[in-house]
């Protein structure tokens, strides 16, 4: 069953349950990868203190813990998700202090997010808040780096 089917998905992310539907499925569902490496387009490894970390970053579910991973990988704190020529941008979701997902921003302005071990999503930043992800807490940029 893809996610877009599911009564369960809806009341996950009520803001997605709207016509027409502004976000779309761009993956097939992958056990391999989550959306922590998915914001740093990883596909091959599930990211998160107790599997894949940055070396030298506190391996605890904190919005503290993870801002330092992302300032390890060259990011820094930004004021909002507005696209910004030349910069890549990530948005850390979080519920209280405990960080819930990440998404990131693609070039049209639009975000991707990798859903648990479902699909991948593209979709508008705020349309992932509700009481599965909780809010955005943090946005995050660094410049785009050359290929």
């Amino acid at each position: 069953m893809r996610i877009s089917d599911s009564v369960q998905f809806f009341n996950d992310f009520p803001r997605l349950d709207k016509m027409p539907r502004l976000f779309v499925a761009t993956s097939p569902a992958d056990v391999r990868y989550n959306c922590i490496a998915w914001a740093f387009s990883v596909t091959n490894q599930w990211w998160d203190p107790y599997h894949v970390w940055p070396k030298g970053c506190p391996r605890e579910l904190s919005v503290g813990a993870f801002v330092r991973v992302f300032w390890a990988l060259g990011y820094e704190r930004c004021v909002d998700g507005r696209r910004e020529a030349g910069y890549e941008k990530i948005a850390l979701y979080a519920r209280g202090d405990e960080p819930t997902h990440a998404a990131r921003q693609l070039s049209s302005g639009r975000w991707t997010s990798k859903l648990g071990k479902s699909e991948d999503i593209e979709h508008r930043v705020r349309d992932l808040e509700g009481p599965c992800y909780g809010k955005v807490a943090v946005y995050f940029r660094r410049w785009r780096q050359s290929i």
